[in-house]
């Protein structure tokens, strides 16, 4: 098998020439490491945690025309630990967020001092720190929340909108459907959390998210 990759790659780097500076100088080595559709039920390497701490629980339900989702969350972190990979420098998460119900963007609230945010980190180092609105109300995604607050309009960058599951429920518009793709430079295991800081008077049915189809891709670029 290697003789006839050799092979091809040698064709395709004649049949090329000359529109390419250096043949497949980086073409990458990938690796998919992780990929669930939580179909089965399985939240394989998943941690789940609130104020409290663990919560023993796998927390799959079925959204949508009975297809199964990780979720829904409020107030909780989910932690997926992968401790060994193959060798890679390149690091590719991808993932459907499902947003459920009334996100009100970067409305803060009577008596708090922050709106309801989500937020994505890999290895400790923020990915997304940001809002999501189902209403009217101005949202930060895609850009960050932080010292400069951008009031884009909202369901800004989705993919569209799906019906609601509680507070929602009756609105064919009550969930916002994201596509979150994010690579980075990277080595070593992976710690990917993803949670909410919603304001604590939040219920699960005013507001929550879930996700889907999530794929981990390790790449080595030569």
């Amino acid at each position: 098998m290697k003789k006839q990759t050799g092979k091809w790659l040698f064709v395709l780097c004649i049949c090329l020439y000359p529109f390419l500076s250096g043949c497949f100088k980086n073409i990458p080595l990938k690796n998919v490491v992780y990929k669930n559709d939580f179909e089965r039920d399985s939240a394989h390497g998943f941690t789940f945690y609130n104020i409290y701490g663990r919560v023993d629980s796998t927390k799959i339900t079925s959204y949508l025309n009975n297809n199964k989702v990780l979720g829904r969350f409020n107030s909780v972190l989910a932690q997926l630990k992968l401790d060994t990979l193959p060798e890679h420098n390149i690091l590719k998460v991808e993932f459907d967020l499902y947003v459920h119900d009334k996100w009100d963007g970067n409305l803060i609230p009577a008596g708090s001092t922050l709106p309801d945010l989500w937020k994505m980190t890999i290895n400790g180092m923020i990915v997304h720190l940001t809002t999501f609105s189902n209403g009217t109300q101005p949202q930060s995604f895609p850009n960050d929340y932080g010292t400069t607050v951008f009031n884009n309009p909202p369901l800004s960058n989705s993919w569209g909108t799906l019906p609601g599951v509680c507070a929602n429920a009756g609105n064919n518009k009550g969930t916002t459907h994201y596509k979150i793709e994010y690579t980075t430079g990277h080595t070593g295991g992976l710690v990917l959390e993803l949670s909410d800081v919603l304001q604590p008077f939040n219920s699960l049915c005013l507001k929550s998210w879930s996700i889907d189809n999530l794929s981990i891709i390790a790449a080595m670029y030569q």
